[in-house]
Protein backbone atom coordinates (compact mmCIF):
# COMPACT_ATOMS: atom_id res chain seq x y z
CA UNK A 1 0.00 0.00 0.00
CA UNK A 2 1.84 3.59 -1.25
CA UNK A 3 2.04 5.07 2.21
CA UNK A 4 4.13 8.36 3.14
CA UNK A 5 5.50 8.15 6.70
CA UNK A 6 4.34 10.77 8.54
CA UNK A 7 5.16 11.00 12.40
CA UNK A 8 3.57 7.62 13.60
CA UNK A 9 1.20 6.76 11.10
CA UNK A 10 0.91 6.65 7.34
CA UNK A 11 -0.75 8.72 5.18
CA UNK A 12 -2.22 7.12 1.81
CA UNK A 13 -1.88 8.44 -1.48
CA UNK A 14 -4.76 10.70 -2.59
CA UNK A 15 -6.44 10.38 -5.96
CA UNK A 16 -4.84 13.91 -7.37
CA UNK A 17 -1.51 12.64 -6.15
CA UNK A 18 -2.08 9.44 -8.18
CA UNK A 19 -2.63 11.05 -10.96
CA UNK A 20 -0.08 13.78 -10.71
CA UNK A 21 2.51 11.05 -10.77
CA UNK A 22 1.04 9.41 -14.31
CA UNK A 23 1.18 12.84 -15.71
CA UNK A 24 4.23 13.60 -14.41
CA UNK A 25 5.41 10.21 -15.68
CA UNK A 26 3.87 10.67 -19.07
CA UNK A 27 5.75 13.96 -19.65
CA UNK A 28 8.98 11.96 -19.61
CA UNK A 29 10.28 12.72 -16.07
CA UNK A 30 12.41 9.89 -14.46
CA UNK A 31 11.37 8.21 -11.42
CA UNK A 32 13.66 9.97 -9.26
CA UNK A 33 12.12 13.13 -10.25
CA UNK A 34 8.88 12.31 -10.12
CA UNK A 35 9.63 11.07 -6.21
CA UNK A 36 11.51 15.04 -5.54
CA UNK A 37 8.49 16.53 -6.68
CA UNK A 38 5.42 14.72 -5.20
CA UNK A 39 7.69 13.95 -1.89
CA UNK A 40 7.01 10.22 -1.98
CA UNK A 41 9.44 7.30 -2.06
CA UNK A 42 10.67 6.29 -5.97
CA UNK A 43 9.42 2.69 -5.23
CA UNK A 44 5.91 4.16 -4.60
CA UNK A 45 5.89 6.09 -7.88
CA UNK A 46 6.81 2.87 -9.32
CA UNK A 47 3.69 1.02 -8.14
CA UNK A 48 1.76 3.56 -9.14
CA UNK A 49 2.91 3.63 -12.66
CA UNK A 50 2.90 0.41 -12.59
CA UNK A 51 -0.44 0.14 -12.48
CA UNK A 52 -1.24 2.25 -14.50
CA UNK A 53 0.78 0.66 -17.18
CA UNK A 54 -0.88 -2.86 -16.52
CA UNK A 55 -4.51 -2.16 -15.44
CA UNK A 56 -4.65 1.46 -16.95
CA UNK A 57 -6.40 2.53 -13.84
CA UNK A 58 -4.54 4.35 -10.58
CA UNK A 59 -7.42 4.09 -8.12
CA UNK A 60 -6.99 1.70 -5.44
CA UNK A 61 -9.06 -1.40 -5.98
CA UNK A 62 -12.34 -1.81 -3.96
CA UNK A 63 -12.27 -3.54 -0.70
CA UNK A 64 -8.42 -3.23 -0.18
CA UNK A 65 -7.20 -2.56 3.45
CA UNK A 66 -7.85 -4.53 6.34
CA UNK A 67 -11.52 -6.31 7.24
CA UNK A 68 -13.78 -5.46 9.80
CA UNK A 69 -13.68 -7.81 12.76
CA UNK A 70 -17.03 -7.69 13.40
CA UNK A 71 -20.38 -7.70 11.13
CA UNK A 72 -23.34 -5.53 11.16
CA UNK A 73 -25.26 -7.47 13.30
CA UNK A 74 -21.52 -7.81 15.88
CA UNK A 75 -21.91 -4.06 15.62
CA UNK A 76 -25.88 -3.78 16.96
CA UNK A 77 -25.21 -6.14 19.55
CA UNK A 78 -22.19 -4.17 20.64
CA UNK A 79 -24.54 -1.27 20.44
CA UNK A 80 -26.98 -2.68 22.25
CA UNK A 81 -24.06 -3.42 25.32
CA UNK A 82 -23.21 -0.17 25.56
CA UNK A 83 -26.63 0.98 25.80
CA UNK A 84 -27.68 -1.71 28.70
CA UNK A 85 -24.24 -0.49 30.79
CA UNK A 86 -23.58 3.68 29.31
CA UNK A 87 -21.28 3.81 31.89
CA UNK A 88 -18.69 1.35 30.71
CA UNK A 89 -15.22 2.31 29.04
CA UNK A 90 -14.26 0.79 26.31
CA UNK A 91 -11.83 -1.62 27.45
CA UNK A 92 -14.88 -2.78 29.97
CA UNK A 93 -17.10 -3.40 26.72
CA UNK A 94 -13.92 -5.16 25.14
CA UNK A 95 -13.74 -7.48 27.99
CA UNK A 96 -17.32 -8.11 28.01
CA UNK A 97 -17.56 -9.02 24.46
CA UNK A 98 -14.27 -11.46 24.28
CA UNK A 99 -16.51 -13.37 27.74
CA UNK A 100 -19.99 -13.04 25.43
CA UNK A 101 -18.75 -14.20 21.39
CA UNK A 102 -14.95 -15.33 22.76
CA UNK A 103 -13.16 -13.12 19.81
CA UNK A 104 -11.02 -10.40 21.26
CA UNK A 105 -11.23 -7.26 20.32
CA UNK A 106 -9.62 -3.90 21.25
CA UNK A 107 -10.53 -1.07 22.77
CA UNK A 108 -9.90 1.41 19.90
CA UNK A 109 -12.07 -1.20 17.62
CA UNK A 110 -14.97 -0.56 20.08
CA UNK A 111 -14.80 2.86 20.25
CA UNK A 112 -14.34 3.20 16.64
CA UNK A 113 -17.69 0.89 16.09
CA UNK A 114 -19.54 2.93 18.92
CA UNK A 115 -18.58 6.57 17.25
CA UNK A 116 -19.66 5.28 13.55
CA UNK A 117 -22.97 4.57 15.13
CA UNK A 118 -23.13 7.62 16.91
CA UNK A 119 -22.74 6.70 19.94
CA UNK A 120 -20.33 8.92 21.55
CA UNK A 121 -18.15 8.97 25.80
CA UNK A 122 -19.17 12.27 27.01
CA UNK A 123 -19.33 13.88 30.42
CA UNK A 124 -22.86 12.94 31.89
CA UNK A 125 -25.12 15.64 33.66
CA UNK A 126 -24.69 15.53 37.43
CA UNK A 127 -28.05 16.13 39.36
CA UNK A 128 -28.36 15.96 43.15
CA UNK A 129 -30.85 13.56 44.08
CA UNK A 130 -33.57 15.65 45.65
CA UNK A 131 -36.97 14.27 47.55
CA UNK A 132 -40.42 16.24 47.34
CA UNK A 133 -39.56 17.80 50.78
CA UNK A 134 -36.16 18.72 49.62
CA UNK A 135 -38.05 20.32 46.45
CA UNK A 136 -40.37 22.20 49.16
CA UNK A 137 -37.74 23.93 50.87
CA UNK A 138 -36.07 25.21 48.13
CA UNK A 139 -38.65 26.73 46.87
CA UNK A 140 -39.66 27.99 50.21
CA UNK A 141 -36.08 29.54 50.02
CA UNK A 142 -36.42 30.83 46.58
CA UNK A 143 -39.76 32.68 47.70
CA UNK A 144 -38.61 34.07 50.69
CA UNK A 145 -35.42 35.43 49.04
CA UNK A 146 -37.31 36.95 45.83
CA UNK A 147 -37.93 40.62 46.92
CA UNK A 148 -33.48 40.74 47.45
CA UNK A 149 -32.63 43.04 45.04
CA UNK A 150 -29.94 44.94 46.22
CA UNK A 151 -28.95 41.80 48.37
CA UNK A 152 -28.24 39.89 45.46
CA UNK A 153 -26.07 42.11 43.47
CA UNK A 154 -23.59 41.66 46.12
CA UNK A 155 -23.38 38.10 45.78
CA UNK A 156 -20.53 36.35 43.06
CA UNK A 157 -21.75 33.12 41.35
CA UNK A 158 -18.72 31.05 40.42
CA UNK A 159 -17.69 27.66 38.95
CA UNK A 160 -14.42 26.53 38.82
CA UNK A 161 -12.86 23.86 35.95
CA UNK A 162 -10.23 21.07 36.20
CA UNK A 163 -7.06 20.74 33.22
CA UNK A 164 -5.17 17.74 32.76
CA UNK A 165 -2.30 17.88 30.96
CA UNK A 166 -0.98 14.10 31.69
CA UNK A 167 -3.41 12.33 33.61
CA UNK A 168 -6.80 10.96 33.19
CA UNK A 169 -9.15 12.77 35.60
CA UNK A 170 -11.10 10.08 37.07
CA UNK A 171 -14.16 11.71 35.64
CA UNK A 172 -17.08 9.01 34.45
CA UNK A 173 -18.17 8.92 30.89
CA UNK A 174 -21.74 8.28 29.65
CA UNK A 175 -22.26 6.91 26.30
CA UNK A 176 -25.05 8.60 24.84
CA UNK A 177 -26.25 9.70 21.28
CA UNK A 178 -26.29 13.74 20.74
CA UNK A 179 -29.81 15.38 21.80
CA UNK A 180 -29.88 12.43 25.04
CA UNK A 181 -28.58 14.74 27.45
CA UNK A 182 -31.58 14.85 29.44
CA UNK A 183 -32.57 11.29 29.87
CA UNK A 184 -32.60 9.76 32.89
CA UNK A 185 -30.31 6.97 32.09
CA UNK A 186 -27.75 9.72 30.91
CA UNK A 187 -27.75 11.54 34.44
CA UNK A 188 -25.56 10.27 37.30
CA UNK A 189 -27.12 11.65 40.56
CA UNK A 190 -24.72 12.39 43.98
CA UNK A 191 -24.85 14.70 46.59
CA UNK A 192 -21.49 16.75 45.95
CA UNK A 193 -19.46 17.49 42.85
Amino acid sequence: MPCRRKGAKFELISEFERGKIVGLREAGLSYRAVAARVQRNISTIMRVSKQWTDEGRTARKSGSGPRNVTSAPDDRRLVRMAQTDRTASSRQLAAQWSTATGVSLCASSIQRRLLQRGLRARIPLYRIPLTQNHRHLRLQCANVHRSWRADWQQVVFSDESRFNLWHHDGRIRVRRYAGERHIPECIIERHSR
